[in-house]
């Protein structure tokens, strides 16, 4: 693996004086730093650079010498290094760099210039006549719950509030002859339903189903539902699972964590209804035993460790369940209004992803499926990285989806977002009726992104592993925010110094450790 390789070996024949290196590291550190990161694990010490996507091992002293390099002019910073391990180490460990930069090609990226120019982002009018992937259908507006971090309550901006509205029939018809015309290149097609609570008109879903499976031939069809499970019966779930439809339950976790938040129009709690229907559906979906069903568990004020493990053993409990995927997620930001929250609810001792490290590190093969659906998709990214020979100055749209292609949401009046989580407000990519408006995938999401993200995006050493999208980069009167975006790009870049300093730790530990995440699918 890149990461355990080291930069250079120390018996390497010292052939060059201090006035080499000078000037060597000057043309390197001196007018801008090279777009690369330090990581120090204790005891291991590594350096990621963006430009070829490798992480490379190296020794303290080198370590500390990049990290004065990164930090001081080059004089002062080879000054500081010197006064702390003497002229010899400098010597040494200087030359350690350079070779690593002769041989890996590390170091010489210091501006990102071709952001966002992916064949998949130029190409996208053939991509997305041809090669959707799916779409979710927004079934209704209405729900009868009101879950204190619900995105769609009043106090939230950035979202459509609850209200009567419903797809017709006739829309959801024209929505899926959309997918239809637009799939040729696409096997399997997602179908999903989502809402409000789509449960609310289920003869609506089935007739869906139906017409799908009429006019959309050669094709495996996938349909998934996303659901509080409150209304699920014995024939729901007979359907469903007929049907092969993959369900995402929202549960939080044991009685009193579950109702705290999640409460109906009266107030009351929700978790004896939703754990009945979430029963029903296991007794059915235990016949596959194959991860249909999904839990997607909000993590919520008072946050600790304490709390994080009470859910997990919770779901732990339920030997009823046949295997289900336990996805626990933050409630998004400012969904909850500040009167809900008790002094000092919002300090955490320990975030749900080191959490979830600490637990994957100590015995991952008996790591529980909470635990793993923290860990494993992030792992697989880096494990899967394109790792480069020569630094490679094209960079996709941080983690940007093409609009469009891989899962649209179709409202209630036929409209197409890019997805169900961006802001309401947020320019519409076209309708089921008209069909796309490549003018404004081109203009919004494609031109003015890169031309306004650029100037913050090819400075940072982060860039080809980012994970901010549309979602966090628009405002709730739907316009491109840079303020806004770059405030998560604090936090992403924070979250995935973490993660890499995690992934190589245990790298370290064992190199192949991670080996069966070659084979995992990355969505």
């Amino acid at each position: 693996m890149t990461c355990k390789k080291a930069f250079f070996t120390r018996n390497h024949a010292q052939t060059r004086d201090k006035s080499f290196y000078f000037d060597f590291l000057g043309k390197i550190f001196g007018s801008g730093k090279p777009l690369a990161k330090l990581l120090n694990t204790n005891p291991g010490c590594y350096l990621y650079d963006t430009g070829t996507n490798k992480i490379l091992g190296c020794r303290r002293e080198v370590y500390d010498l990049l990290s004065d390099l990164f930090l001081e002019d080059v004089n002062r910073a080879v000054g500081n290094f010197i006064s702390r391990y003497g002229e010899k180490e400098f010597l040494s460990a200087a030359e350690e760099i350079v070779e690593a930069i002769h041989t890996e090609k590390i170091l010489l990226l210091k501006k990102a210039s071709n952001f966002g120019l992916s064949d998949h982002f130029k190409d996208f009018r053939e991509v997305l006549n041809n090669s959707m992937q799916g779409m979710n259908i927004e079934v209704t507006e209405e729900c009868f719950m009101r879950c204190g971090y619900c995105v769609y309550q009043d106090h939230y901006k950035e979202k459509r509030n609850f209200s009567s509205n419903s797809m017709s029939l006739e829309t959801a018809k024209k929505a899926i002859e959309f997918l239809k015309d637009h799939s040729a290149d696409s096997n399997p097609v997602m179908l999903g339903f989502y809402g409000g609570e789509p449960l609310q008109r289920f003869s609506f879903i089935k007739d869906c189903v139906e017409y799908a499976r009429n006019i959309i031939k050669g094709k495996d069809l996938i349909f998934n539902l996303t659901t509080n499970a409150v209304l699920v019966t014995p024939g729901i779930a007979e359907y469903l699972f007929n049907e092969g439809f993959s369900i995402l339950v929202s549960l939080d976790g044991p009685k009193e964590i579950h109702d705290r938040y999640r409460k109906d129009k009266n107030g009351n709690g929700s978790f004896d209804r939703a754990i009945n229907g979430l029963k029903i559906l296991a007794d059915k979906y235990r016949e596959i035993n194959k991860g249909m069903i999904s839990i997607n568990a909000v993590y919520t004020p008072p946050y600790s460790e304490e709390k994080i493990n009470r859910i997990d053993n919770f779901f732990k409990q339920l030997t009823w369940l046949p295997v289900a995927n336990v996805l626990i997620n933050y409630h998004s930001q400012n969904s909850i209004p500040v009167e809900m929250f008790m002094e000092g609810e919002l300090k955490q001792d320990k975030s749900v992803m080191q959490w979830a490290f600490d637990k994957y590190k100590s015995d991952f093969e008996k790591s529980d499926s909470m635990v793993k659906g923290q860990i494993e998709k992030n792992f697989a990214k880096f494990i899967q990285r394109a790792v480069l020979n020569e630094p490679f100055d094209c960079f996709y749209f941080n983690g940007c989806c093409l609009p469009g292609q891989r899962k649209s949401h179709i409202t209630t009046d036929g409209s197409i977002k890019i997805c169900e989580k961006i802001s309401s407000n947020s320019p519409a990519i076209g309708d089921v009726f008209g069909g796309f408006d490549l003018e404004t995938i081109e203009k919004v999401y494609i031109d003015d992104y890169a031309e306004k993200s650029i100037e913050i995006c090819s400075g940072c050493w982060g860039i080809r592993l980012c994970g901010v999208c549309y979602i966090q980069a628009f405002n709730e009167q739907g316009k491109l925010d840079l303020a806004r975006k770059n405030m998560y790009c604090h936090s992403n870049l924070h979250s995935l110094e973490n993660l890499l300093k995690n992934f190589v730790a245990l790298m370290e530990e064992n190199p192949g450790k991670l080996d069966y995440l070659y084979k995992y699918e990355i969505t």
